[in-house]
């Protein structure tokens, strides 16, 4: 079952870049991803958050494109792919950072997405390997004033399932929940809700996880347009289920289960959906503790974690399901 998607809306609250904004030159790009900065791998048709420092100084809050397609420019703001020929990628939003005030620069968190253009170098199944590469690189550009060059990791997949921590999520925090509470994943039931400790899942039940970075479709989406149906992945991705406590994500194997559907989510670029059906819990499951509460003897905060894994990458959510 598909999902349709209502708009990101994006809270950047990555304070930890402000020593990054104190030494870098002007319009630089100091990192990119979900809450503060990462390596930079991304695959196409990827939504991520840049922060580049010197831009944005008159931004005095966010900036986000209209419904629709996205445009290549922001306030004033452009994400270029340069990879042979210049792409300019889509932008969904654009953001002042908060940092330790004046002294440390100006940083702004630029939400884009990477073309479909985009070369990736890798020999999947029944495609050809390129007999040469080129160097991929992006620049972000304010007012027609063009920043320093950073280096981009092409990657056929770049698997991230979404949180609500995240800065591209609807809402979405931009930092860890107080109290040191772990980011939820965005894995909800088929009617919308999130799955939770208080609103677990049941063996059985087809689930959605939400994610970015699946990488090309077939049929292919234009770069900045949401899908009007739902579109599968080029590529096949396998799923890894651990029933140990609060377990963390691990690649699948290529002989092990695979999602029911993984492609794009109509009505919002670049997001994309895998649904799973969850599998039966092992013997002696333990329940998992109720609310936010932590967890006591006898419960566990998570008892069943599933992990999705591409040619590139994998990343996992750990969720709560019913013993009962």
């Amino acid at each position: 079952m598909t999902q349709s998607a209502t708009r990101y809306v994006l809270i950047a609250a990555a304070t930890t870049l402000s020593a990054l904004g104190q030494s870098a030159s002007p319009n630089t790009i100091v990192g990119a991803g979900y809450v503060s900065p990462t390596s930079l791998k991304v695959a196409p048709g990827q939504v991520i958050t840049v922060f580049a420092a010197g831009v944005g100084s008159t931004l005095t809050q966010p900036v986000f494109a209209g419904a629709g397609n996205l445009p290549t420019s922001l306030a004033g703001i452009s994400v270029t792919i340069r990879q042979g020929t210049d792409i300019s990628a889509p932008i969904l939003a654009v953001s002042p950072v908060a940092t330790c005030g004046a002294s440390c620069g100006v940083i702004t968190a630029i939400t884009i997405q990477i073309p479909y253009a985009l070369l990736t170098f890798f020999c999947l199944p029944d495609n050809a390997c390129p007999t040469y590469l080129v160097a991929t690189e992006f620049f972000v550009t304010e007012n027609g004033v063009a920043g320093t060059l950073s280096a981009l990791n092409p990657q056929p997949d770049q698997v991230h399932i979404l949180t609500v921590c995240d800065t591209v999520l609807p809402g979405g925090l931009g930092y860890s929940p107080l109290g040191g509470l772990p980011c939820q994943p965005i894995v909800t039931h088929t009617n919308g809700t999130l799955v939770s400790n208080t609103a677990p899942a049941t063996v059985g039940e087809e689930l959605v996880a939400y994610a970015v970075g699946l990488g090309a479709t077939n049929p292919a989406v234009p770069s900045g347009q949401p899908a009007a149906r739902p579109a599968p992945t080029v590529e096949s991705f396998t799923l890894d289920f651990n029933f140990h406590p609060n377990a963390l994500a691990a690649k699948p194997l290529s002989s092990q289960a695979i999602p029911l559907f993984t492609g794009l989510t109509p009505g919002y670029p670049g997001l994309y959906q895998i649904n799973f059906i969850v599998p039966q819990l092992q013997s002696g499951a333990l329940p998992c503790a109720s609310g936010a509460a932590p967890a006591t003897e006898g419960l566990v905060s998570t008892n069943l974690t599933v992990s999705v894994g591409g040619y590139s990458s994998f990343d996992g959510a750990a969720i709560c399901v019913s013993v009962e």
